[in-house]
């Protein structure tokens, strides 16, 4: 196709109107377009905000479950820490197994590996 003036079917309304080539209505059709431009403007400014308030809540939730699991985590790291105290202090286990005594701190372990992972699935299933 050979480079020229773009035939008047497919030359906009704005620039039509401005070239006088419509009649008076023209304006009227540029401000009703102006005026939609503007009404779909507010409604996504709308819907942003919408989402903004949604991302928020998110955010404040995840916020609140960390905190809930670092509490755990700090709880559950206290009360390992006494067992463990408790298992070395106590007489009769200076004298068990070393073998022994490790199985049993990996029995703890397990157990504390399994609590964690029960509370997280509760927590994702809230």
């Amino acid at each position: 196709m050979a480079a020229g003036p773009e035939p008047p079917e497919w030359e906009p309304r704005w620039r039509k109107a401005l070239r006088g080539k419509e009649n008076k209505g023209s304006v009227e059709i540029m401000r009703k377009d102006l005026n939609d431009a503007r009404d779909l403007h507010g409604q996504a400014e709308s819907a942003a905000a919408v989402w903004k308030g949604h991302v928020m809540d998110r955010r404040k939730k995840a916020l609140t479950d960390y905190k809930k699991l670092r509490a755990f985590f700090a709880e559950e790291e206290e009360r390992f820490l006494q067992e463990v105290e408790k298992e070395e202090g106590s007489p009769e286990d200076e004298d068990a197994d070393p073998a022994e005594r490790f199985r049993s701190l990996l029995q703890a372990v397990s157990e504390l590996e399994r609590r964690h992972h029960d509370l997280g699935l509760s927590m994702l299933l809230q």
